[in-house]
């Protein structure tokens, strides 16, 4: 199985529509949303672009607003919002979902230490801006970038194969 992850969307529709083309055509089956979605607005369009048989997992970030109703949306489609850090098992693979913390550098410092302490396949986090990936004891450690674009300079998503444990960076 191939999923799809995606981070710090803050309301870019238009990246928004990119990502969900990339996922749709790479036949994702799960999304996972890292965090800085922001608006409801957003979450509506992600209704609107979604197919048969999507799940959607994701965690709320520091800059989300309505929570209330980021829930109700997802909860209306079966769709997991969470507080963060959470840990969902997709095929047999457990997968711990973070936003971050403070600054760029404490949040991987701190995605790079749980790794090593937890019993997970592979950590996700967001809130940096910044890809990022690394294997540390034999453990996947991703930061997919930002769908948003505008910080880095640069849109982005990636895809896991879970099954060969393989991670691809794809440009927004």
């Amino acid at each position: 199985m191939i999923i799809g992850v995606m981070s710090d969307s803050h309301d870019n529709m238009l990246n928004v529509e990119k990502a969900f083309k990339v996922f749709s055509e790479s036949n994702v089956e799960v999304i996972v949303h890292l965090g800085d979605i922001i608006s409801p607005f957003i979450v509506r369009k992600m209704i609107q672009l979604s197919w048969s048989g999507l799940k959607i997992y994701a965690v709320y970030g520091n800059n989300d607003g309505d929570k209330y109703l980021l829930q109700k949306l997802f909860n209306k489609n079966n769709w997991v919002i969470s507080e963060a850090p959470t840990i969902i098992e997709i095929s047999g693979k457990k997968l711990l979902l973070m936003h971050g913390y403070n600054g760029p550098d404490f949040t991987k410092n701190l995605a790079y230490s749980i790794v090593r302490h937890m019993n997970i396949d592979i950590l996700l986090y967001g809130h940096t801006h910044e890809k990022d990936y690394k294997i540390i004891d034999g453990k996947i450690v991703l930061n997919p970038g930002e769908v948003y674009g505008y910080l880095s300079g640069e849109a982005s998503v990636a895809l896991i194969d879970l099954e060969k444990m393989k991670v691809e960076f794809i440009k927004l």
